[in-house]
């Protein structure tokens, strides 16, 4: 073994696994490997991870839950392996595409995509099935055999990652398939494909702006899973229906969704499922063209430099309502929420005592528009709650006069959080005398929303105010203790 932090090419790991390739990933924290058990003499896929230890047990956790999955939809696992300076997964190695590679191309039939996102949705149930969250779901991560198989890479299961946050990528790969595109509020590595185009409120067009081929009724499916005020289906569920819908092509109702799947009554239809019914009336139209294949890629998009075979990795109520016409002749419409145009010098961080005042900076990234920058708080090692040494911290929004405000959207790069909405009429200072009279004086504007999702949407009611303040009490898990990152702040008023 080289003295290297990471092992080299002709390494043999655990007396059994050389190292022939090094195919892909960054040099050093992860690196994809392409091996030979010399044991069984086979091709195997090295997955490296430095360092080891409690840094990598989570991705470890994950292989153990992977290599138990029965189905298709998942890379087999061989072995899992921490050395302490070094962790590593060893897995099946095979030759194929990403589907990153096929949307780059076009994008697929609607019949095609719900069968895609059905076969992955299948790996990703199995997976919370045994208590990890995959986390890394986008095109580049989604793979293609030779043999007509839709296999998924392996599962990341890092802390801050959430079911309902892989069941929201999987709403993204639908959007993707359809159009190609992929929606900014999925935070995703490297997608490899265009930003979807987006609304004036940051929210990506429906499906079928983009691509006029999409039947509308599956349009607004894909809105609905993408939709951070619904709250979405389970992997499992989702993926028996997507695959009902896909293969039979009717509109029967939803607890007719054959054998193995998770029991539904036809008068409570699983959560984000409402309109996974409609669906099946456009899809008759389609005819299912069969499985893409092509040459694959790691699951963080890295490729093979020579373009050859690539190795497969490891694998409230949101039912939604359709519109409806008003009660009486008498109802005023109410009008649509705009968005107000936020500047740096209109946001400061509150840190009350005995908060240092040291996590200032930064509030210029919540408006930059820019998804990969945001402002941070320090890592606080013991608990959630900023370590129990404060009553937490927020960003204050200052609207230039009293407001009516709607509601409050927030994105952040992990989920776990517990985030409010405080009111108040002035701003008592920038100081922590004046950040404390805002913890004391101002009151609700929304209640705190717990084990927030990455996008959150804080409904305000309407209330009248010039200062919003963004209260932040339970911090995400994050490496080695407790962080949050906000990456963009959007503020609607009436």
């Amino acid at each position: 073994m080289s003295s290297v932090d990471v092992p080299s090419v002709g390494d043999l790991l655990a007396e059994r696994y050389r190292l022939d390739e090094h195919v892909g990933g960054a040099d050093g924290h992860r690196q994809l490997w392409r091996g030979t058990d010399v044991l069984l003499h086979r091709t195997v896929a090295v997955v490296l991870r430095s360092p080891g230890g409690e840094d990598a047990a989570h991705t470890l956790t994950a292989a153990v839950a992977a290599s138990r999955t029965a189905t298709d939809s998942m890379v087999g696992v061989y072995d899992a392996v921490d050395e302490g300076r070094f962790a590593y997964v060893v897995r099946e190695w095979v030759a194929g595409s990403s589907l990153r590679h096929v949307l780059e191309n076009q994008p697929l039939q609607p019949t095609h995509a719900l069968e895609l996102v059905a076969s992955v949705a299948d790996a990703v149930a199995a997976l919370h099935e045994g208590e990890v969250t995959h986390g890394n779901l986008h095109p580049a991560s989604i793979l293609l055999s030779e043999d007509d198989r839709v296999m998924v890479t392996e599962p990341r299961n890092e802390p801050g990652h959430t079911r309902v946050g892989d069941v929201r990528a999987l709403g993204a790969t639908l959007y993707a398939c359809l159009t190609g595109a992929w929606p900014q509020t999925v935070p995703a590595e490297d997608t490899g494909l265009p930003p979807a185009p987006a609304d004036e409120w940051g929210s990506p067009l429906e499906a079928s702006q983009v691509n006029a081929a999409i039947p509308a009724s599956l349009s607004r499916l894909t809105s609905d899973l993408l939709d951070a005020a619904e709250a979405p289906p389970s992997a499992a569920e989702l993926a028996v229906e997507l695959r009902r819908l896909a293969e039979t092509g009717g509109a029967g109702p939803l607890e007719s969704i054959g054998p193995g799947a998770v029991e539904t009554k036809a008068e409570a239809p699983p959560a984000g499922m409402k309109r996974l019914a409609v669906v099946a009336a456009v899809v008759a139209l389609v005819v299912f063209t069969g499985v893409v294949t092509t040459a694959l890629v790691w699951s963080d998009g890295d490729e093979p430099a020579n373009g050859g075979d690539a190795e497969m990795g490891l694998t409230g109520d949101g039912t939604g309502s359709e519109d409806e016409e008003p009660s009486s002749e008498s109802e005023t419409e109410v009008a649509a929420p705009t968005e107000v145009e936020l500047a740096a010098e209109d946001l400061r961080i509150v840190d009350p005592p005995p908060g240092t005042r040291t996590e200032l900076e930064g509030v210029e990234s919540l408006v930059d528009g820019n998804a990969s920058t945001g402002w941070s708080t320090n890592t606080y090692y013991n608990r959630a709650n900023f370590g129990n040494l404060k009553p937490g911290m927020g960003v204050l929004i200052d609207l230039g006069e009293a407001t009516e405000v709607a509601s409050v959207r927030l994105q952040m790069t992990s989920a776990g959080a517990t985030v409010g909405l405080k009111a108040g009429d002035e701003d008592p200072g920038d100081d922590s005398d004046g950040d404390q009279a805002i913890v004391d004086s101002y009151t609700d504007l929304a209640e705190p929303v717990e084990d927030a999702d990455t996008n959150l949407e804080l409904k305000a009611g309407d209330e009248s105010t010039r200062y919003v303040l963004v209260w932040i009490t339970e911090l995400p898990p994050a490496p080695d203790g407790y962080k949050i990152t906000i990456s963009d702040i959007k503020v609607f008023v009436r």
